[in-house]
């Protein structure tokens, strides 16, 4: 059964992938996109607080909680893949622009691109990272959907507009399945993994990562540029992070397992977070309708 689930679960995330980023696309403009990828100082922030901070946490975290060598390389590489596509969905929840979590998005898919395979090699001397393989799986899953939507939306606008809320539904079964199938497939190796500390250590790094985050994302004192730093820092891209576990451990289901159950608990611990955020969001939004109504009259 746990092998069945497993497998249900490595077909629905490409699905899921593919129709969140295909959903931005559809609902979307590219000017919008555009206008917050110029934003030079929430770009630097972000980078900052993915390729510097968030390992530098995963580091004195497994320096003082030390574990097997192999649970160590799985964290250490998921810690520092950053631009994951659960990002669009952690934005909508949150009561967010989707712009602005595709824009984040984009940022930090390039800033793997660049510095992952930069800083990686140094922190684990003995790992060997393909960059073009990584840069085209990112671009194909992440970035492409998003241009066919905008696309659909140009050339067809009708029928974009009569297939985005079935885009919108099935993407979110797909997530939910994932999660749950993932979870259960996965719960004897949880198990395991939990009794020496390891899932103790990614809920740990995650929850700190968004504290750096949403503390950097504060320089900006726009909220919703806050949240959106937070989320896109704790959230860390699984795509790229198994690319490179697949090339360098692929006899060790230890390194696979514990990127894929950080990432799975990342995800479920965020969804609760966002929404959490969300109704913050509501208060400020009725608060400031309130505030421009009086001021009208």
């Amino acid at each position: 059964m746990f092998e069945i689930l497993i497998k249900i679960s490595s077909i629905v995330l490409p699905i899921f992938v593919f129709l969140t980023m295909f959903n931005v696309g559809l609902t979307q403009k590219f000017s919008d996109i555009l206008e917050y990828l110029r934003n030079r100082k929430f770009a630097i922030v972000i980078l900052v607080a993915n390729f510097l901070f968030a390992p530098l946490l995963m580091w004195v975290l497994l320096y003082f909680f030390p574990l097997d060598s192999y649970l160590e390389m799985g964290l250490t590489i998921f810690s520092i893949c950053a631009g994951a596509p659960f990002l669009i969905k952690l934005t909508q929840e949150s009561q967010h622009e989707l712009a602005l979590g595709s824009s984040t998005m984009i940022i930090l898919i390039v800033g793997s691109v660049v510095f992952v395979p930069l800083l990686l090699p140094k922190i684990i001397p003995q790992i060997e990272i393909n960059g073009g393989a990584i840069a085209w799986t990112l671009i194909r899953q992440l970035i492409l959907p998003i241009f066919l939507g905008l696309l659909l939306v140009k050339v067809l606008p009708e029928p974009g507009k009569t297939i985005q809320p079935w885009v919108a539904k099935i993407g979110n079964w797909a997530l939910y399945v994932m999660l749950v199938s993932t979870l259960v497939g996965y719960f004897p190796q949880l198990k395991q993994t939990f009794g020496q500390g390891a899932i103790l250590i990614g809920v740990a790094f995650i929850l700190g990562a968004f504290g750096i985050g949403y503390l950097l994302g504060g320089l900006s004192r726009k909220d919703h540029l806050q949240d959106v730093a937070a989320l896109g820092t704790a959230q860390k891209n699984t795509a790229a992070s198994m690319i490179i576990a697949a090339q360098n451990f692929g006899d060790n289901p230890q390194v696979l397992v514990i990127i894929t159950l950080a990432n799975s608990l990342g995800i479920a611990m965020l969804l609760v977070i966002a929404k959490f955020l969300s109704k913050d969001n509501k208060i400020k939004i009725v608060a400031n309708y309130e505030k421009a109504t009086h001021e009208n009259v």
